[in-house]
């Protein structure tokens, strides 16, 4: 029997744009728009005080399963190739972000099984090739709530060929890079809303590889520059007193190969380049309670892993060329709580770890390049920090379960290219 075409559905978008900036062979003497060079550049506005919500409800019998749902307030994405550009933007979201995926699967499944659901307040994304581009960005999510939810529900279903479900919440992102590009600017994120994702699961039969993980963050900058590049940027993070929580609750009856995560975090910059200089200035500020959460329970199991991670402020900068400066500023007053928890009855191996800390920070250059790291380092930590770590097995052939909280933590290195 032939298999049924995947389920998809994008849910609503309130507010998207799109920009592009590109020189070709023929027209690369002419002048391109938003030339920081000249004092140009493109502005974008965005905001949003409704609610978005995207939902799928399921209840099926199938061989192959895609489902995707999605709400976002605010969305500008672009790129910039061979060319200048310079962009300000400015993205405000008043109103809530819901997206859930509900479904219920009978039967067995004999094609892999993939959930997906995420809900974001602001997302600004560009991509970077040849270019040289100058950024001035800033959002803030202020509504009642940004939340993201995926339920499997099979107890007597089986999943053959195993899958994935997950649920990502952001309140505040922020994405650039690209080969052979130079990234320079200022971005400005603040937050004070509720972030919550949750991954939930009931199904009786899992004799393959299974993910089911669960992901929550309040500001989130990503940059990566390869090739011959260069980034100078000042990020700016602030999450105002409220919530962000990660939670994943999941029974599998007969698991074979289970792994499972939840993951929250208040502020972070990961940073990385390559061929060039590194300069970033990162400032990151929380007050609201980070907590993760992840359950497991299993009567019959192979391997099952499962960890559970918050921090409340981030920070890496990697440079595999010579140079990195780097100054870090990191308060925490929240307190900050990760909880993994796991019940076997029966089974072989299980890994199960807590991970909780108040402030972090990362920074590297290259070793063979002749690294040289220059680095400002500020972190303060009033914020209560918890890790717990659970396990009950009633037979099974390995345990491995650990537990680590930390206020404050440093590290700075010089490495080779890739590692």
């Amino acid at each position: 029997m032939a298999r049924p075409a995947p389920i998809r559905l994008a849910g609503m978008m309130a507010a998207t744009a799109t920009f592009a900036a590109l020189a070709t062979e023929a027209s690369a003497q002419q002048t391109p728009a938003c030339d920081p060079a000249l004092g140009e550049a493109c502005f974008s506005r965005q905001t949003q005080s409704g609610d978005v919500t995207g939902q799928v409800d399921l209840n099926l019998t199938v061989d192959q399963l895609t489902v995707t749902t999605s709400a976002q307030g605010n969305s500008l994405a672009g790129g910039v190739t061979a060319a200048s550009a310079g962009l300000v933007s400015r993205q405000t979201m008043t109103g809530s972000a819901r997206a859930g995926g509900n479904v219920a699967l009978n039967g067995a499944a004999d094609g892999q099984v993939g959930v997906t659901t995420q809900a974001r307040g602001n997302y600004l994304g560009v991509t970077t090739n040849g270019a040289t581009f100058a950024v001035d960005a800033a959002q803030s999510t202020t509504g009642a709530e940004v939340r993201a939810q995926t339920v499997v529900r099979a107890p007597t279903g089986r999943m053959l060929q195993g899958g994935f479900a997950s649920s990502a919440a952001t309140a505040n992102t922020v994405a650039m890079g690209g080969p052979s590009s130079s990234l320079t600017g200022v971005i400005d994120q603040r937050a004070q809303t509720t972030v919550f994702s949750e991954t939930v699961a009931d199904v009786q039969y899992i004799p393959a590889p299974a993910v089911f993980a669960a992901q929550s963050a309040a500001n989130v900058v990503q940059t990566n520059t390869t090739g011959a590049s260069h980034q100078y940027l000042a990020v700016r993070q602030s999450n105002a007193p409220s919530t962000v929580e990660a939670r994943t609750d999941v029974y599998v009856d007969n698991a074979w190969d289970l792994t499972t995560s939840a993951n929250a975090g208040a502020n972070q910059a990961i940073m990385t380049n390559a061929g060039g200089s590194m300069l970033a200035n990162v400032d990151q500020s929380n007050a609201g309670r980070v907590r993760s959460d992840a359950r497991v329970q299993t009567n019959l199991q192979g391997q099952t892993v499962l960890g559970a991670r918050s921090v409340a402020n981030e920070t890496v900068a990697g440079n595999n060329d010579i140079y990195l400066k780097l100054d870090n500023t990191q308060l925490n007053t929240g307190g900050v709580e990760a909880t993994a928890t796991y019940v076997g009855v029966n089974g072989y191996d299980a890994y199960v770890g807590a991970d909780a800390v108040g402030n972090a920070v990362t920074g590297y250059a290259c070793s063979q390049c002749g690294g040289d790291v220059n680095i400002t380092n500020n972190q303060t930590n009033s914020g209560n920090v918890t890790a717990n770590a659970n396990a009950t097995v009633a037979s099974g052939r390995t345990a491995v379960v650990g537990a680590n909280a930390v206020g404050n933590t440093a590290t700075f290195y010089i490495s080779r290219p890739g590692g």
